[in-house]
């Protein structure tokens, strides 16, 4: 939220020339926008605005626009500014937590592709080291992944940490996201292997990837100038159980990935496998009767 009860300094850029004004925004009790300078000790302009609804940051602008003579864009808000180029605007769109714009999605992807990825074996790494062995091996786990994602995975919508794992979501499952996302995995299961995880034993990668519904949603801490991104959908919760099953390297589809005939896999179903994903919290009935996993070429 751009205004509050308290002075605010922020600076606006004229949709003009470019230029940047900078100007300190109140609003006082009765519903009153003062708009002032803020380049100078004295205010060379003061601009008393009575609002008669909800001041949204919309809104706001357009008073402001109204009041300079020219339309503005928001350039920053608050004492501190960060500009940022277009690769770094770009890869926050892509993350949990974006900069407030005053505008949410609410989106339903009915075939999102989700990639779900956990270390195997971690909590007997973190039993069995030293305090600096395990943040030096989390922060390069997590940092690579990153690196990885952003260079294999770079058409993907989401990506989110998830302690010693991750998820990664394409908003559609189509030849070049599942292309994407097989490389993803492939990639960093060969990079853990022969680099990371290698002074210690019983560590790897294991993960699921699937395709089903999703719903995207943003909300805001208006506050902190913040907006926070997430998904949710029964393609979230498939992902994060069926990964839960994989050995290391493995990589576990469902049917719904596997019909699409994108992606080489072998069948796995036995009895005991039935049990074991009936006994799962929220699947439907046909992800819950034999186990698909992932067959690379390499290894046919």
């Amino acid at each position: 939220m751009l205004v509050s009860v308290s002075s605010k300094k922020i600076i606006v850029e004229s949709l003009e020339d470019s230029s940047r004004i900078p100007l300190h925004l109140a609003l006082e009790a009765d519903g009153t926008l003062i708009i002032a300078d803020a380049e100078s000790d004295v205010p060379r302009f003061v601009h008393r605005i009575v609002l008669d609804v909800f001041p949204s940051d919309s809104l706001v602008l357009s008073k402001i626009g109204q009041a300079l003579g020219f339309p503005v864009s928001l350039f920053c808000a608050g004492e501190v500014c960060v500009e940022l180029d277009g690769s770094a605007t770009k890869g926050l769109h892509k993350m949990p937590v974006d900069i407030f714009d005053n505008d949410y999605l609410d989106e339903v992807k009915p075939a999102a592709l989700v990639l779900c990825v956990d270390v195997r074996n971690f909590s007997s790494f973190l039993c069995a080291n030293e305090e600096d062995t395990v943040f030096t091996l989390i922060k390069d786990f997590t940092s690579n992944f990153l690196s990885c994602a952003n260079q294999f995975g770079y058409g993907c919508s989401y990506y989110k940490l998830m302690g010693d794992g991750a998820i990664v979501i394409w908003d559609d499952t189509n030849e070049q996201s599942v292309g994407e996302a097989l490389s993803v995995f492939d990639t960093y299961v060969d990079f853990v292997n022969e680099e990371l995880f290698k002074p210690f034993d019983g560590l790897g990668l294991a993960g699921a990837l699937v395709t089903d519904k999703v719903f995207k949603y943003e909300i805001s801490a208006e506050t902190s100038q913040l907006k926070y991104r997430d998904y949710v959908g029964y393609g979230i919760n498939l992902a994060c159980r069926l990964q839960g099953l994989a050995k290391k390297d493995e990589l576990i589809l469902n049917h719904n990935l596997a019909r699409t005939g994108l992606v080489p896999y072998i069948t796995q179903s036995t009895q005991d496998i039935a049990h074991v994903l009936h006994h799962l919290k929220g699947l439907k009935e046909e992800d819950c009767q034999d186990l698909l996993y992932y067959q690379p070429e390499r290894t046919r």
